[in-house]
């Protein structure tokens, strides 16, 4: 049910460009918990049944105090980057679903989305995604892999070539989201030759933004011994829904993820 309503919910919006759909009880507030000040009551971060995220801010290297939140405990870590023009709640039901399968989780605003602030525009989403990888180990995870979803993916493969992590995992990035996303570094086409940590790719036939064929191109740039590309039926949608199962809660996808995450990002 919650997978129709995540697509419907993407029919009736209607969003130009990317953007999966919508979870709704994953954007309830709630009060924060974690390191930031006090908030108003439209900052305050979402919360998602049966998952126990704690709300903190962290600062990047340039001085930017991005808003997210860590789901899980161990050693093995993953980023989860947002779609377009979405925020981090979206990522909470699967940051639930990974803190259960042994990965600590850290999903947070790319700067000037959400509830994190945009001073100087939008740029700097790989510096945005290094503080958040450093974040996560400074918090316990010692190696981190990244998880995008449709814009988000092609930011993780960016963010991949130059931040090396454990793994990299791009659920219906664009080749190039430069048009859509003007300031953000987001051409995955060109910096795909520069990962070479594993990476494993999903999209979905007849997905409206990201043609297959694009997928694939990316994913033969990457310099990787270990790389895979997922194709999956129309049905299975875009960016993170491919994730939310069409008769069950989770697809078949959602493990598979999961257990890359754990080979690459565990000890």
């Amino acid at each position: 049910m919650r997978r129709r309503l995540g697509l419907l919910a993407v029919v009736l919006v209607a969003v130009a460009g990317c953007g999966g759909g919508s979870h709704s009880a994953a954007r309830e507030r709630a009060t924060p918990t974690g390191t930031a000040a006090p908030v108003s009551a439209a900052d305050r971060p979402c919360t998602e049944p049966g998952v126990r995220a704690q709300a903190i801010r962290f600062g990047t290297s340039d001085g930017v105090m991005l808003s997210g939140a860590v789901v899980g405990s161990g050693p093995v870590g993953a980023v989860l980057i947002h779609e377009y023009p979405r925020d981090y709640c979206g990522w909470l039901p699967y940051a639930g679903y990974l803190s259960r399968h042994g990965v600590r989780v850290l999903l947070f605003d790319l700067r000037c989305f959400g509830r994190s602030p945009c001073p100087g525009g939008r740029g700097h989403a790989t510096v945005d995604v290094a503080a958040a990888m450093a974040e996560l180990r400074r918090r316990g995870a010692r190696r981190v892999a990244l998880v995008g979803a449709s814009m988000g993916g092609a930011i993780a493969v960016v963010a991949a070539a130059r931040l090396h992590p454990a793994a990299v995992v791009d659920l219906s990035g664009e080749r190039d989201t430069t048009a859509l996303t003007p300031g953000i570094d987001a051409d995955a086409g060109a910096a795909a030759h520069g990962v070479t940590a594993p990476a494993l790719f999903a999209v979905a036939r007849g997905d409206r933004y990201v043609p297959v064929d694009d997928m694939r191109a990316v994913a033969r740039q990457v310099r990787s011994a270990s790389r895979r590309v997922i194709v999956l039926p129309a049905v299975a949608g875009h960016g993170w829904d491919l994730l939310f199962g069409v008769r069950t809660k989770w697809s078949p996808l959602a493990a598979t993820v999961a257990a890359f995450i754990r080979r690459h990002a565990g000890d």
